[in-house]
C-alpha cells in the first residue's frame, strides 16, 4: 500500500486558513492591508508564517470533512503510512497533526519556500520514491496529483474532478459537499 498524503486546506478542512488569517488581519485595521502586501513582496511562505504567528491555529476547533477524517483514521489503522502536506505553514500543521494523531509526517511551508503545487510534487517524491497517493481538492493539485501513483479527489469542483478521472488513477473520490 502506497503511502498516502492528505492536503489541508478544502480537503481535510472545510476551510482556508490562510485566506482565513489575512481576512482576520485586515478587519482588525484596514491599513493592515499594507503590512499584508508587504509581507507577501517576500513570498507567500513567508506571509503564511507571520500570520501563524499572530493567530496560533487552535485544530480541535478546525471544521474537518468527517468523511475524509474517518477514511484517514480507517488508512492509518490498516497500517497506511499517513502525511499532512499542505501549503500552510509549518506551525499550524504541526498543531493539526498533534490534534488528530494520525499522520506519520508533516510536510508544510516553512517561512521561505511555499509547498504548493509542483513544490509539494518535488516533496512527496522525495519522501517516497517508490510512490505516494495524494489526495487534495484545487487545480493547484494537478502537479501533485501527475507525480503521485494514484489520486483521491475531495470536494473539487466537477470540472477538476473530470479532469482528475481523465488523467490519473484515481483511488478514491469524496465529492463536494455543497454545505462547506
Amino acid at each position: 500500500m502506497k503511502p498516502l498524503a492528505v492536503d489541508l486546506d478544502g480537503t481535510l478542512i472545510k476551510t482556508d486558513l490562510f485566506a482565513r488569517g489575512m481576512a482576520r488581519f485586515c478587519a482588525a485595521r484596514p491599513w493592515h492591508a499594507l503590512v499584508l502586501l508587504w509581507w507577501l513582496r517576500r513570498g507567500r511562505a513567508h506571509a503564511k508564517a507571520k500570520l501563524a504567528s499572530l493567530y496560533p491555529i487552535d485544530a480541535a476547533s478546525l471544521p474537518y470533512d468527517a468523511r475524509v477524517l474517518a477514511w484517514l483514521r480507517e488508512q492509518k489503522a490498516a497500517g497506511r503510512i499517513t502525511a499532512l502536506a499542505t501549503a500552510f505553514d509549518q506551525a499550524g500543521a504541526n498543531a493539526v497533526a498533534a490534534h488528530l494523531g494520525v499522520f506519520d509526517h508533516v510536510f508544510a511551508s516553512d517561512g521561505r519556500g511555499n509547498l504548493k503545487s509542483a513544490r509539494k510534487a518535488d516533496r512527496l517524491r522525495r519522501e517516497f520514491p517508490d510512490g505516494f497517493v495524494y489526495a487534495g481538492n484545487e487545480r493547484a493539485d494537478l502537479k501533485v496529483w501527475s507525480a503521485a501513483a494514484a489520486a483521491v479527489i475531495v470536494n473539487a469542483a466537477p470540472a477538476l474532478e473530470r479532469e482528475a478521472k481523465r488523467r490519473f488513477t484515481v483511488e478514491r473520490i469524496f465529492p463536494r459537499d455543497e454545505v462547506a
